[in-house]
């Protein structure tokens, strides 16, 4: 059951998108293309996933008997770069497309390392951080949509409006009363 509340927790009301920022540059300048989408998860997802569970094992099993907790962003970097580098290459070797992004998926690992306990929790947190993003993905083709039906001056302000958008969703949001989602504060 706990884990049904973190992912709810991280996919609906702590969305990485709002609440964060992460990853805010590329939820901005997502298009129609669905293809190029799919992918672009895929590999996100892959990527978070394997460089979350080798960061994690290297934390608990190494850093953590040798007292050397603090370096373990440099270690998830370095794990990330090598997991993110053969999935772009692999990716671009098959299907010819480019799926380069780095800064939100790093920090979804090192978000998930930071907020969890178990692996489990972890791998939780992963995956509920990129389905908040993507549950987004409806509302900016709707805002995308109601735009195409207004002249160019509003298309040259999008930028503008898109952030007076996130704001009003972010505030939608923090409407709802969600302290039952995290029983260990009340106990």
């Amino acid at each position: 059951m706990i884990y049904i509340d973190t992912f709810l927790y991280y996919t609906l009301f702590s969305s990485i998108v709002l609440f964060y920022g992460l990853g805010l540059n590329q939820f901005s300048i997502i298009g129609d293309k669905s293809p190029m989408q799919i992918i672009f998860f895929f590999k996100s997802l892959l990527t978070i996933i394997s460089t979350t569970i080798l960061t994690y094992l290297t934390v608990s099993f190494i850093l953590v008997p040798l007292e050397l907790v603090e370096i373990f962003p440099i270690i998830c970097l370095l794990i990330f770069i090598a997991f993110n580098s053969f999935a772009e290459g692999l990716i671009r070797l098959t299907t010819g497309t480019e799926t380069t992004e780095f800064v939100l998926s790093f920090l979804i690992v090192l978000l998930a390392i930071y907020q969890s306990s178990t692996i489990l929790d972890t791998l939780t947190i992963c995956f509920s951080s990129i389905c908040g993003f993507i549950i987004l993905i409806p509302f900016i083709h709707a805002f995308r949509g109601r735009l195409k039906n207004y002249d160019e001056a509003y298309l040259k302000r999008y930028m503008c409006l898109f952030f007076f958008y996130i704001a009003i969703l972010l505030l939608i949001i923090s409407v709802f009363d969600i302290s039952w989602l995290n029983g260990g504060i009340i106990k």
